[in-house]
């Protein structure tokens, strides 16, 4: 067996104390004779041999050792003896401290303590004294170190000094401390975010390991979490809708490896439905069989709620204009409130004029719910609750321990009720209505929770009490955006005292750094925060940090990258840590919803360019109504040329849509604006050419004008009579300076004799004014006597 120096030390100082043992009971037993003297010596001189061999071979090990510190002193604690391992730990060379008090190695608080002293003492009494604490270096650092210091005797026994050994733990001392520190750093960021709880899967023997939270999602108990279930335990916690969607998932990341990135339900430990974002891997062998499989889980059921709320309040918009009866809204309100809130019954019940008596109105009720009928002695439920009534507004997260309902939880226990929501209507100090909401399961009514309550059952009473009149004020309410994904998380540490600053590899590519350089607040955080944000930022950070006002910190702002200079947009939220008054940490999270806000911004310009789009075609419109009325011979004349402009008008608008008011094919634009003069006239009005596409200005134009030409046509040319012919012709020509040439040519043929008319009306000055306008080109009208022929040379632009 191989000793180690420590081992070794303890061995010798064993075998030198059974020497001394040895020899005290040698001398008690000598007589004074001469012959016992003789014998007596005889005796004593291999002992006393042996001891000095033994304290020869102690002493070599005392200079051997090069990880101990070994410090012999005097009975007044001066320095003696200093190995090489002491002058290499602490500093000082052997002739530098041996003459000095012991006292010098010790801090200056521990001297003040007298822990020198002590140590002393009590290694006197006890033969040794064991202690773990802080010394002091030759240059003034300080070392942790585990020693032991005992007494040193005499070969009479007598205590002539100490022997002090030390060993430098400082390493894993601090090695701990960061451990420590950075666990509760993990924590304090976990807490601080959105993660909810962590699993270690070891899918060789099936134990899923926990922390508390992840294991209450799932319904289990807090040791399930501590000694570790079975994948089976915790799928049972999961949603039999989402079960064995989960489960083929979870399976397919054990074959593959891939990332498991799933959203799910669950039913916790009170019963609740929750919704959960999983993401986790599975790690394989070098066999592709899989070994581990961690991850963490996110609650994301508020934001599900959110989402949930805001399509039952769609739905209820839907529902308004679907023009239902008064009732029947009031019913689909109810069934809404209730599924999206997933309570047991909700409904609405009229208060008789002395308070004593309510009547059940209108009811919806979950599967296997009993419904309430009739009418309820109010008085039953206790007067406690009765007097609340008159409140407005009543919560109950339990029955059972409520103080207004407790006495009488068992009344309400007959209807199936463990918590309830109530919002009385009060008219002229008297109670007229109660809404309730029931759930025959404990609950915590959250804020959010009263405010859709509200909101659902204020869209209900304004419809049955103020019939439509109303109505339009509900539809106009604000409608709440579905809540965006579960974004990726990052997490920030900031320690206040000593100035350091943490961010994890998501928290820094929000600011656009990939690397793993330190970051600071002030060259890092501030410089990375877009200057119009920072002032705003960084008197929110102040108000978070100063302990007095212990505000919020729940921000948006923008961030320059530092590495990459690109712009995003992020919601941070964080949390304090306060000791002794003063704030010394500062944790949290960060989001990138840089999508979200460009979404905002992109339907913002959507919005702007239909407005304009809008007032534009307003503007044609009432352009054309103008100058037609204005020139038409009678009212009926006015209103059928109108009529077709503006159906010519609206085959361009139809092509536009189609292509997001981007551009038009000019075949397209000519088909369309002449399908009304089309039927029966196929091969009378035929068109060619290649396929172009024309500016939404362009296609408007040319689609008025070639209505005017096809009317002017049907009236007096081509298509007056039954041989007449129209054709229609494109075709590119050499590019311009400015553009790509086109050149487009309207001919008639067959028709009546043509004359060049003495006035020129409303449809040639549209025409020409508005081809000539939106092409760029020459137009010309030459009125031949075989017919008419527009002629347009044009150039398209690029």
């Amino acid at each position: 067996m191989i000793l180690t120096q420590d081992h070794r030390l303890v061995s010798l100082q064993a075998e030198n104390e059974d020497l001394r043992l040895r020899l005290s009971r040698a001398e008690s037993e000598l007589g004074a004779a001469r012959r016992e003297s003789r014998e007596h010596d005889r005796d004593r001189k291999p002992i006393r041999r042996a001891m000095r061999g033994s304290e020869d071979v102690y002493r070599m090990i005392v200079e051997s050792a090069v990880d101990y510190a070994i410090i012999a002193t005097d009975l007044d604690g001066t320095i003696t003896t200093w190995n090489e391992a002491a002058e290499e730990i602490l500093g000082w060379s052997e002739l530098q401290i041996v003459g000095r008090p012991i006292e010098t190695i010790f801090t200056p608080g521990d001297v003040q303590n007298g822990i020198h002293l002590k140590e002393m003492r009590l290694s006197l009494t006890d033969g040794q004294a064991r202690d773990q604490r802080w010394h002091m270096k030759a240059n003034g650092s300080r070392f942790f170190a585990s020693s032991e210091m005992m007494p040193l005797y005499d070969d009479d026994d007598e205590a002539v000094g100490y022997i002090k050994i030390l060993r430098d733990r400082t390493r894993e001392i601090l090695a701990e401390k960061e451990l420590k520190t950075s666990r509760e750093r993990l924590q304090l960021a976990l807490d601080a975010s959105a993660i909810v709880g962590t699993f270690d899967w070891d899918v060789e023997s099936d134990i899923i390991w926990a922390d508390i939270r992840f294991a209450s999602v799932f319904g289990l108990p807090p040791e399930t979490a501590e000694i570790g279930a079975s994948l089976e335990a915790f799928v049972e916690g999961i949603h039999p809708d989402d079960r064995e969607r989960v489960t083929e998932k979870i399976r397919s990341a054990c074959e593959t490896g891939e990332p498991f990135i799933e959203e799910y339900r669950t039913i916790d430990a009170d019963g609740r439905l929750r919704w959960i974002f999983c993401r986790g891997r599975c790690f394989l062998d070098e066999n592709k069989k899989p070994v581990r499989f961690p991850g963490a889980i996110v609650d994301i059921t508020a934001e599900k709620e959110r989402t949930l709320r805001q399509a039952g309040l769609l739905r209820l918009g839907d529902d308004l204009l679907k023009e239902m009866e008064p009732n029947e809204y009031a019913m689909n309100a109810l069934r809404i409130l209730g599924e999206t809130l997933d309570v047991s019954r909700v409904g609405y019940a009229s208060v008789s004029r002395d308070g004593r008596t309510a009547t059940i109105v209108n009811e919806w009720t979950a599967d296997d719910v009993e419904a309430l009928r009739g009418d309820f002695d109010l008085e039953k439920f206790g007067e406690e609750f009765r007097f609340a009534l008159g409140g407005g507004l009543v919560t109950i997260n339990d029955m059972a321990t409520d103080t207004r309902t407790a006495a009488h939880a068992e009344r309400f226990a007959e209807i199936s009720v463990r918590s309830l929501v109530n919002i009385t209507v009060i008219e002229r100090g008297e109670l007229k209505m109660i809404f309730y909401v029931h759930d025959d399961r404990p609950r915590p009514w959250s804020s959010d929770d009263i405010a859709f309550i509200r909101e659902i059952l204020s869209r209900a009473w304004t419809y049955t009490r103020r019939r439509r009149a109303e109505l339009a004020l509900v539809e106009t309410e604000t409608r709440l955006r579905l809540a965006h994904e579960a974004a990726e998380i990052g997490t920030f540490d900031y320690d206040i005292v000593n100035g350091k600053l943490i961010w994890d590899a998501r928290c820094r590519a929000m600011f656009g750094i990939f690397g793993g350089e330190n970051v600071t607040y002030d060259d890092t955080f501030v410089n990375g925060v877009h200057p119009e944000d920072r002032e705003r930022v960084t008197a929110a950070v102040d108000a978070t940090l100063d302990p007095n006002k212990a505000a919020d910190y729940d921000i948006v702002y923008r961030t320059v990258g530092l590495e990459d200079g690109v712009v995003r947009h992020v919601q941070a939220k964080g949390q304090t840590l306060i000791e002794n008054g003063k704030t010394v940490r500062f944790v949290g999270a960060v989001r990138d919803i840089t999508e979200e806000k460009l979404a905002e911004e992109r339907q913002s310009l959507l919005t702007r360019e239909l407005q304009h789009r809008v007032k534009n075609t307003l503007a044609m419109v009432t352009a054309i109504a103008n100058q037609t009325i204005r020139r038409a011979t009678n009212t009926e004349d006015g209103l059928e040329a109108f009529t077709g402009r503006i159906a010519a008008l609206s085959k361009a608008h139809d092509i536009l849509v189609e292509t997001s008011w981007t551009s038009a094919p000019i075949a397209e634009v000519v088909e369309r604006t002449l399908v009304i003069h089309h039927p029966g006239r196929a091969e009378r009005l035929v068109w060619s050419g290649p396929q172009i596409m024309l500016t939404a200005r362009q296609a408007l134009a040319l689609s008025l004008a070639l209505h005017e030409l096809a009317t002017n046509a049907t009236k007096y040319g081509a298509l007056s009579n039954e041989d007449g012919k129209v054709e229609i012709r494109w075709t590119l020509k050499s590019r311009r300076p400015d553009g790509q040439g086109m050149s487009f040519e309207w001919r008639e043929s067959g028709g009546p004799p043509v004359k060049e008319p003495e006035r020129r009306g409303f449809g040639s000055r549209l025409i020409k004014q508005s081809l000539a306008a939106e092409f760029g080109g020459e137009l010309e009208l030459h009125y031949r006597p075989d017919g008419l022929v527009c002629a347009m040379d044009a150039t398209l632009g690029d």
